[in-house]
């Protein structure tokens, strides 16, 4: 009889407590970061055993805010609850104020879902150039230039003729096939950006859409800065009107349905499978790719063909 008594306390003690509720608490180091200083983000999830918990892949920071690592997942031992951390490492290129936003955290119990949203306040990103302080001496003011004493006209006279001869040789610089030197860097940036998606991993991660606009955004990136007629801002219909008013080297037909492809992801809420965004990925790359071989190649017979024409003899 008292072994029944004491199991049925001991299950009605166990009904009674209360199941504690998710927890969630989010940190920004440091508060005010300088630019180009790493910034790390901290999302924490206390939570009772046998919860699914769900952080979001990557911030949505735009351009101005790039993160450095994937996400990493860190466990702390707790035998009573999970207590798990998310840690963003991020990095800022710009001055001013940023909003770090981030998709929910999702907290999964007995086939429920709770979320819970992530806040932050505004992040000022700081310069760290010296600050221009009032505790600065003046000097003492210099006397009046006496015009009597110097020929500051002949000075002037200088000055203007130096800066004509410079802005002609320029002039003449760039007409002698001077701009014909290769330019890596829009292709190195583009590669770099590449392998930094694959290190992320968002197809990985799930984020099959995020995956393929990231792709997109350095291609059309890469034109941008190899065809400036062809800024990022252009949507697919205007890009179809212009490409064919310029000596765009590959079909216009694989930029123009890129891009709308791009565009229902972006603005239609499109759905996209993980195969058909890996596509979109791989067509990215080749694109970039097939235009720079290209560039190079008609780079290269310009330059030839200036060298020779400064070669020639003249008659």
């Amino acid at each position: 009889m008292f072994l029944t008594l004491a199991t049925l306390a001991l299950a009605l003690q166990g009904a009674a407590a209360p199941v504690r509720a998710p927890t969630v608490t989010a940190r920004v180091t440091p508060e005010a970061p300088a630019i180009g200083e790493p910034i790390t983000v901290e999302l924490r999830v206390r939570a009772p055993r046998g919860s699914e918990v769900r952080f979001p892949v990557l911030a949505d920071t735009g351009t101005r805010i790039e993160p450095l690592d994937p996400r990493a997942i860190r466990d702390t031992p707790d035998a009573d609850q999970i207590d798990r951390t998310a840690v963003y490492r991020l990095i800022a290129w710009d001055t001013g104020s940023v909003d770090l936003a981030f998709s929910d955290i999702i907290v999964r119990r007995d086939g429920a879902d709770q979320r819970f949203p992530v806040r932050f306040e505004t992040v000022r990103i700081r310069s760290v150039l010296p600050r221009d302080t009032a505790q600065r001496v003046p000097r003492d003011p210099r006397a009046p230039l006496d015009a009597s004493s110097m020929p500051w006209r002949w000075w002037v006279a200088v000055a203007v003729v130096l800066l004509l001869a410079a802005w002609g040789w320029r002039r003449w610089r760039s007409r002698d096939g001077a701009h014909g030197i290769p330019d890596p860097g829009a292709a190195v940036r583009a590669r770099a950006a590449f392998a930094h998606l694959r290190a992320l991993d968002l197809l990985g991660a799930g984020e099959p859409g995020r995956h393929a606009l990231a792709h997109v955004g350095v291609a059309r990136r890469f034109i941008g800065e190899r065809w400036p007629s062809l800024p990022v801002p252009l949507t697919a219909q205007e890009l179809e009107a212009t490409l064919p008013a310029i000596d765009f080297p590959i079909l216009p037909e694989r930029l123009v349905s890129l891009a709308r492809r791009s565009e229902a992801l972006a603005y239609a809420a499109a759905s996209i499978t993980p195969p058909d965004a890996e596509r979109m990925a791989v067509d990215s790359v080749a694109i970039v790719e097939d235009l720079e071989k290209v560039y190079q190649a008609r780079l290269a017979r310009e330059t030839a063909d200036a060298q020779r024409i400064k070669r020639r003899p003249m008659r």
